[in-house]
């Protein structure tokens, strides 16, 4: 059985070369161009030998001797360097290479030195040979660091940058869209109002339709204005009074048409209790997002439920409903900006959404001090509950306290940062 050798080496025509000159004399070769890849090529299916070039376009050859000889598959596998000055050959030798090649050696002779290293010839250094080039060696490997350590600095600057164009470009979309759709949004109010006069059944229904899906722009543009605030902690929480039972009777109310088209019932289990403060525009705008993702995903004719429940100066908001859950490992996942809510095991071909609802929900809830989650299948089912809910339970809870209790300040609370 042929003798395998592995060539790592970054210039195509010289990998080349070596590769016909090593299959000419017998060999098995393998080659590749970076040393990253050749190290899991190496690790993958160990090879007799390794040649590889001092200088690789993603890393320094003696950085990959070191690496590799970390190894313990591959301790008694030879590594043989390929360079064409002294230091090259000291530094290699230093970092753990076995033996060095000179790039002027004549063809004839790389297959006799390939098969001198693999009958055991090995390259010594000398005591004080080996303590210059260690030191060499460390100072390449420092420079080598602080040339990435700065690229690094550099990229998360650019990042920092983007990220606030992305939050500008954001907001201002938000603002071009909402400019159109505000006045929009008021003459169809006065249309349904009969004001300008009645209106035909059908006409009647045109109009809803339409209140409907202008309803439904409206929650898109507020998830690309409040995500953008909201992920540079620069979103105020507004504090007034919110009747937690009728917030939930109003948002599922307003997604009436999306629910009669899938055929299902959505059902709402109150509380009780007075109102509490919080962020009225903002709470709405979680729950909405919240129900409207057990809406888009449960099957036609399923249930959906709002449960609400008050607990020890805490307000929750419970979605249950009976669509296909969520595939294991994707809990988290779910709650990233622009990770759409595909990851519905078993999904149909749905058209996916913004990607911005569930992640601006839990933004939301967490500028008020709080938290979203989700359970799949849910842990436990509502008390009470006449049906059973075998998709997902997304829960939305906040802290909060009776709209009659005094508070300490007035106006706005800032979020903290939220990254």
């Amino acid at each position: 059985m042929s003798q395998r050798v592995l060539c790592i080496e970054g210039n195509e025509a010289l990998r080349a070369r070596v590769r016909a000159l090593l299959e000419s004399a017998g060999f098995a070769v393998d080659t590749t161009a970076t040393g990253l890849e050749g190290i899991e090529r190496a690790l993958t299916l160990p090879p007799d030998l390794i040649v590889a070039d001092v200088h690789l376009p993603d890393m320094e050859g003696y950085e990959l001797a070191a690496r590799l000889r970390r190894e313990k598959a591959l301790e008694q596998v030879p590594i043989v360097a390929v360079g064409d000055s002294q230091e090259e050959h000291d530094v290699a030798l230093a970092a753990g290479a076995d033996g060095f090649i000179g790039r002027g050696l004549e063809d004839g002779q790389l297959p006799d030195e390939v098969r001198a290293f693999l009958a055991g010839k090995r390259e010594r250094l000398t005591e004080s040979g080996e303590r210059d080039s260690l030191r060499a060696l460390s100072g390449n490997m420092a420079a080598r660091l602080e040339t990435a350590l700065a690229g690094q600095q550099r990229a998360n600057a650019k990042l920092v940058q983007t990220d606030r164009l992305k939050s500008a470009f954001m907001h201002n979309l938000s603002h071009e869209l909402s400019t159109p759709l505000t006045p929009l949004a008021g003459y169809l109010r006065i249309l349904q109002s009969d004001k300008l006069g009645a209106l035909t059944p059908q006409q009647k229904r045109i109009v809803d339709s339409m209140v409907q899906s202008v309803g439904r722009l409206t929650r898109i543009i507020d998830n690309l204005s409040d995500f953008a605030s909201l992920q540079v902690g620069q979103a105020p929480i507004f504090e007034g009074p919110v009747e937690p039972d009728r917030l939930a009777e109003d948002v599922v109310a307003e997604q009436r048409s999306a629910i009669k088209d899938a055929r299902l019932h959505v059902a709402v289990a109150p509380a009780g209790g007075g109102p509490v403060i919080a962020d009225p525009r903002k709470l709405r705008q979680a729950l909405s997002n919240l129900v409207s993702n057990a809406v888009k995903f449960s099957p036609h004719g399923g249930e959906v439920l709002v449960e609400v429940t008050r607990d020890a100066g805490k307000l929750r908001f419970a979605i249950y409903d009976q669509g296909p859950g969520i595939r294991d490992g994707e809990a988290e996942q779910i709650f990233e900006p622009l990770h759409h809510a595909q990851v519905r095991a078993g999904e149909d071909a749905r058209p996916p959404g913004s990607g911005l609802g569930l992640p601006v929900a839990r933004r939301i809830a967490e500028a008020h001090g709080g938290r979203v989650w989700v359970e799949s299948p849910p842990r436990t089912q509502p008390a009470h509950a006449a049906r059973h809910y075998s998709g997902a339970k997304f829960v939305l809870e906040i802290p909060v306290r009776p709209a009659d209790q005094p508070t300490a300040g007035e106006g706005a609370r800032s979020t903290a940062s939220i990254g």
